[in-house]
């Protein structure tokens, strides 16, 4: 809003700031115009389940003439989240625990990270979401701890948090108190299913151990002898620490893993057998997080504005695309897209013709961020591996997996003849016979998946390998550019701009009353433009007066002189002719 611009009412902003002051019937201060109204009103316009966006207030605001309905201005004075919602079928109804808990979650840390003071540019480039996601986590988190909306006079808006808001929305959703426990439940129900394979397999060996003892043992005393001698009914016995036990029905299983993986403290054996068959999960969980946090706030700390290849070292580039660019007419920065789509991006042309890629939604900031130089490193993804156990648990899972298999099959072998049938009928053992295909089914399993999961990391692994090798060629080429890529990169820091907004910047918070609101923000900053113009003003008179003199209607000396003396010459020559 301009000073000297007429509002929609045609009237310029200080002569109606000196109008409502005279008239106190009409409290709303001047700078509270329909149109900044409207945009704060329409801050809430996206929240779940309200429809008043199309109708109602925010329409009325935005078709309203500069001087606001009454029912509008007294509006503003309340709750920010009662003005926002008055609207809302089933208002006073929770929106944070409609979100995913994963956005939620990194939300919530990006904005206390921030100090509670954040705009949806901060919160997307700390946490690393998509701009629309970032927009619906902060409208329902601060709708649902009253959190303070700043505007400014451009319509940029300043979400400021309370301290500990994440405690005050859990105490009012009995939903999300419990979401620990649901979370801990659901590790529960996963660790279950880890553990019923690795029992499977220690009742297994069991079962079979038995059933060939009995076949031996059953028929007579020369068996019995052998029985006691060793035999079958010994065995082939597998040594492990018996405290193994307790973390085998340890619940926090995984989470305990992963700390001591993390520590290189190793595993136990039981640790082994589960880590052989389905392996340690995904080494590159967290590294999609990772990624597009460290973008976006690189991003953020550049002035928005970025060449294609300062964010190389942290996307999918298929090898040798960069190299193969330098010095072409015709690029391929396809591997742009997916930064463009999440942080709302478009490609511009510097003064050059370079192409850069602006993002103007992460240039508003709520906070000063430094400018970080070009990435030195890649963010590398990690090579998937069969199993972290050790060699020596390795071959124990192996030697178990084998005993089991080869009795599976030694039993199946043994079971075609009656006469042994009878013999584990005879000690209570027919049983066994009916889980044979369970147990054989199992024992295949037992190579089978790891012999699966080897094929399949080894595809993924080639993959990695070269998503890497592309990374760290980007590296180098930051590390050492060329003139062309020098002037691109300078062409985009030229054209970054960060815009911080602070207190001064904002023209309406909403814990505020009316009354109290910044009613002469245009007066504040007169003095300010005024000596600006003047500055502008002696700048233009300065530049005038070193212009040539002719420009200005003064003939220069020397032409004045060469007349003097053209004009005594002729004097003289008449002279002499008298």
């Amino acid at each position: 809003m301009k000073s000297l611009q007429p509002q929609a009412g045609g009237l310029p902003l200080r002569l109606a700031a000196t109008r409502c002051l005279r008239a106190p019937q009409r409290p709303a201060p001047p700078h509270l115009t329909a149109p900044v109204v409207a945009r704060v009103l329409r801050s809430a316009r996206q929240l779940p389940g309200a429809p008043w966006g199309r109708s109602g207030v925010a329409r009325r605001a935005t078709a309203a003439p500069a001087r606001l309905p009454l029912r509008v201005a007294a509006a503003a004075a309340r709750s920010p989240v009662e003005v926002l919602l008055d609207g809302v079928p089933g208002k006073g109804e929770l929106l944070s625990p409609r979100l995913d808990p994963e956005v939620r979650q990194r939300a919530e840390r990006a904005i206390a990270a921030r100090g509670g003071r954040v705009t949806i540019g901060d919160v997307a480039s700390s946490a690393g979401l998509r701009l629309d996601q970032a927009e619906e986590a902060v409208r329902a988190l601060a709708a649902d701890c009253a959190a303070t909306l700043q505007v400014t006079d451009d319509g940029d808006i300043v979400w400021l948090f309370p301290r500990g808001f994440q405690d005050t929305i859990r105490s009012k959703s009995l939903l999300l108190r419990l979401e620990p426990t649901a979370k801990a439940v659901k590790a529960g129900a996963e660790y279950a299913a880890r553990v019923a394979f690795g029992t499977a397999l220690m009742v297994s060996v069991a079962m079979v151990a038995v059933a060939l003892t009995a076949i031996a043992t059953s028929g007579s005393d020369n068996n019995r002898d052998r029985r006691s001698s060793g035999g079958y009914g010994g065995g082939p016995r597998m040594f492990f620490n018996m405290t193994d036990l307790l973390w085998y029905w340890d619940p926090y299983y995984a989470q305990r893993r992963r700390q001591r993986m993390q520590q290189q403290q190793g595993m136990n054996f039981l640790e082994a057998i589960f880590s052989w068959v389905f392996g340690d999960g995904d080494p590159n969980a967290e590294f999609d997080r990772k990624r597009w946090e460290a973008v976006g706030r690189y991003i953020q700390s550049r002035g928005g504005t970025v060449a294609a290849e300062e964010l190389a070292p942290f996307l999918d580039l298929q090898p040798g695309q960069l190299a193969s660019d330098r010095g072409r007419i015709t690029v391929n920065e396809s591997y742009m897209l997916p930064v463009l789509a999440r942080f709302n991006g478009s490609p511009a042309v510097d003064a050059a013709g370079n192409i850069v890629y602006s993002f103007p939604d992460l240039q508003t900031t709520a906070a000063a961020t430094s400018r970080s130089a070009p990435p030195r490193s890649a963010a590398l993804e990690q090579r998937w591996q069969l199993t972290a156990a050790a060699a020596g648990q390795k071959l124990g899972a192996i030697a178990l997996g084998a005993f089991n298999f080869v009795g599976v099959a030694t039993l199946t072998f043994l079971l075609a003849d009656p006469m042994n049938r009878l013999a584990l009928a005879q000690n209570g053992l027919l049983w066994v016979a009916g889980a044979m295909p369970y147990l054989q089914v199992y024992a295949a399993a037992f190579f089978a998946v790891p012999l699966f999961r080897w094929v399949q990391n080894a595809a993924r692994n080639r993959e990695i390998d070269a998503r890497n090798a592309a990374r760290q060629e980007a590296v180098r080429l930051l590390a050492a550019p060329d003139a062309t890529l020098q002037a691109k990169m300078a062409g985009a820091a030229a054209a970054g701009r960060q815009r911080v907004i602070t207190d001064r910047d904002v023209v309406y918070r909403s814990d505020r009353p009316l009354e109290e609101q910044p009613a002469d923000l245009e007066g504040d900053s007169f003095e300010a433009r005024m000596v600006a113009r003047e500055r502008q003003r002696q700048g233009k008179a300065a530049a005038a007066a070193r212009q040539p003199q002719q420009q200005q209607g003064v003939e220069p000396p020397l032409w004045w002189q060469q007349q003097q003396e053209r004009q005594q010459q002729k004097e003289r020559q008449q002279h002499d002719r008298w």
